[in-house]
């Protein structure tokens, strides 16, 4: 008896462990999440989903929760218990403070300036941007709203450093957002992401390795590190009016470097509520979550904060 008894308890205990590490799936409806999350695309949890339910949602994060209708939807954490959310000009804030979205968080969500042109010479390519730069998507041409104007713009680009036989000289390129500019070392051979621009009030860049992905939607590269290398006060007020990534000239000690593509980013425009609220004050167990497509989204704008009894399974990259 006392044999069968622990045989029981290793197969019940066996399959707790097997539910709490499967990984967990779901088909994705609506826009809410695009341009990273589109309808039919499939998101999964990640190994030991099930302790997902043990932890507290980190900002930034996208989860599955169970909206007010009891539907389950997928959402980004941008509010934390006890903070003080606003969405500010498009923005959301923390205390009043923007919060700056890192790369591998812009590349998830930034979508391409429509209708800015190209200018190529042998070492420069520069975009040209609308004046204003609008909230308008690719993925929605049916929508009709009133579009808003964008701040936060940038460039992006794909760049090759070929391998040399010998030598360790660093190949470098120059990005230009506006009147703002700095200088980007490419450490290593390979295909490299550059992104710059304007973002949450700061001028940012990074340049980091990457692999070309299908499932990726966004006009930024994959991947990209957890914080931007260069970060500096936008102090200026005039729109960015162009844009532009330019070869820095080598000689024979110096990888040969190549312009593989060149884009135009926006960042996302929050929308305030039709009922107008731009405030909310979380309690000690209270999120704030929030689509990355605020046109097609029901969110804590509306229903107002979460709390964590209604948060699932966290989602884990990469998001096909």
């Amino acid at each position: 008896m006392t044999l069968r008894r622990t045989l029981l308890a290793g197969l019940i205990l066996l399959a707790l462990a097997g539910w709490l590490a499967r990984p967990v799936r779901w088909e994705v409806e609506g826009l809410s999440m695009a341009p990273g999350l589109l309808p039919g695309d499939v998101v999964a949890g990640g190994w030991l989903s099930g302790l997902d339910r043990f932890r507290r949602p980190r900002r930034l994060e996208r989860w599955t929760l169970a909206a007010p209708d009891e539907a389950l939807a997928v959402k980004r954490v941008w509010g934390l218990p006890g903070e003080e959310i606003g969405i500010v000009d498009g923005e959301v804030t923390v205390a009043g403070r923007v919060v700056v979205k890192p790369p591998r968080v812009l590349a998830e969500m930034a979508l391409p300036v429509m209708a800015a042109s190209r200018h190529v010479t042998d070492a420069e390519v520069r975009l040209v941007l609308p004046d204003p730069v609008f909230d308008d998507v690719p993925f929605a041409p049916e929508e009709r709203r009133v579009l808003e104007p964008v701040c936060d713009v940038g460039v992006a680009a794909a760049i090759t450093v070929e391998r040399k036989d010998h030598g360790d000289a660093q190949a470098e390129v120059e990005v230009f957002v506006g009147s703002r500019g700095v200088r980007v070392r490419l450490q290593r051979p390979g295909r490299h992401a550059v992104v710059a621009g304007r973002l949450d009030g700061a001028f940012v860049a990074a340049a980091w390795l990457f692999e070309p992905r299908r499932d990726v939607r966004s006009c930024l590269p994959p991947g990209g590190p957890a914080a931007w290398p260069f970060h500096h006060v936008w102090d200026r007020a005039e729109p960015v009016m162009s844009c532009a990534v330019r070869t820095v000239a080598s000689g024979t000690a110096m990888p040969r470097v190549v312009i593989d593509d060149v884009v135009a980013w926006r960042d996302i425009h929050h929308v305030a509520p039709a009922a107008g609220t731009t405030q909310w004050r979380l309690a000690a167990d209270e999120w704030f979550v929030l689509g990355d497509y605020p046109g097609g989204s029901r969110d804590s704008r509306h229903w107002g904060p979460v709390r964590i009894e209604r948060f699932r399974e966290r989602l884990a990259p990469p998001f096909k």
